[in-house]
């Protein structure tokens, strides 16, 4: 007989972009729509996740889920993941008896529908919404035989930067441009900064395509307010212009931004090979790094 599965023996993501990746699949392709969640302090962690098992089947196994989803019973996620001193958690459910959408649940007052506008998940800088997307289709010409490129326009599950984020970043933008700080993407030890900092450091959030579409925006809004300014940051370093010629100031084209330096989002496993656990969180033991991670291949 398998061993029973203790609420703090479930695993922790094992980065911050495998922990978006998983709510966005637990949400999108398996249904779990309604969701309540929080941040709480490492502390209250035990007590917290033994009152949620308590309520709701969160340590049932695939085929226990499977055989509860026959019965019309309720499939319930908890999920955890821990920032600083503090943990973000997220209850996800189907709509089965038992779990969040039934009005007789402990939990049902507070639950929320993540496609409604008011109830969508936020983590950080990022929402997950149900979004229209282009996508690039081809398919064979019945006359011709040869292959036909269009787009479509497709809706799907996906992280965007929040409003808020994005006006921000926008401003910033604008600074920048203002103040003639063509900047530097750093590396080999120096520090990024100014516009072309801002620009790499966009590249380097998660590429959900949601995200991966937002950060060509802002490439595309930082390419036309620079252009009338190149001229005047050559002349404020011209040393530079003489070196560099007709690349001194540009930005780096946008075809060449999407060719090779925004890939698209591959899906990775959510947890390590030894998946850290909620007993880690709450012992202090070593868990993921605090700071999204982008993987794309």
């Amino acid at each position: 007989m398998a061993t029973k599965l203790r609420p703090l023996d479930l695993a922790v993501p094992r980065n911050q972009t495998a922990l978006m990746q998983h709510l966005q699949l637990i949400v999108g392709r398996e249904g779990h729509r309604i969701w309540c969640g929080g941040v709480i302090g490492r502390t209250k962690l035990a007590a917290f996740i033994t009152k949620m098992a308590a309520r709701y089947p969160i340590t049932r196994s695939t085929r226990q889920r499977t055989y509860d989803r026959s019965l019309g019973l309720a499939v319930v996620h908890f999920v955890a993941y821990p920032v600083g001193d503090k943990v973000h958690w997220w209850l996800l459910s189907d709509a089965g008896k038992g779990g969040l959408a039934d009005q007789s649940s402990e939990d049902a007052r507070v639950a929320r529908d993540a496609m409604s506008a008011d109830g969508h998940i936020v983590f950080g800088d990022y929402v997950l919404l149900y979004a229209t997307k282009r996508e690039w289709r081809e398919v064979q010409c019945p006359k011709t035989k040869k292959p036909r490129g269009f787009h479509k326009q497709t809706s799907t599950w996906t992280w965007k930067l929040r409003t808020e984020v994005m006006r921000e970043l926008k401003l910033g933008i604008e600074r920048c441009c203002e103040q003639l700080e063509y900047g530097s993407e750093g590396g080999n030890g120096k520090k990024a900064w100014g516009l072309r900092g801002l620009l790499a450091t966009m590249r380097s959030r998660p590429l959900f395509s949601g995200v991966r579409s937002q950060v060509l925006e802002l490439h595309r809004d930082a390419r036309d307010l620079w252009k009338p300014r190149q001229q005047l940051w050559c002349e404020q370093h011209p040393a530079y212009a003489e070196q560099y010629k007709q690349s001194a100031g540009a930005l780096t084209p946008i075809r060449v931004v999407v060719a090779k330096e925004l890939p698209k989002m591959t899906r990775k496993k959510v947890f390590g090979e030894s998946p850290k656990t909620l007993q880690d969180i709450v012992t202090g033991a070593h868990v993921p790094l605090s700071a999204v991670v982008r993987e794309d291949c």
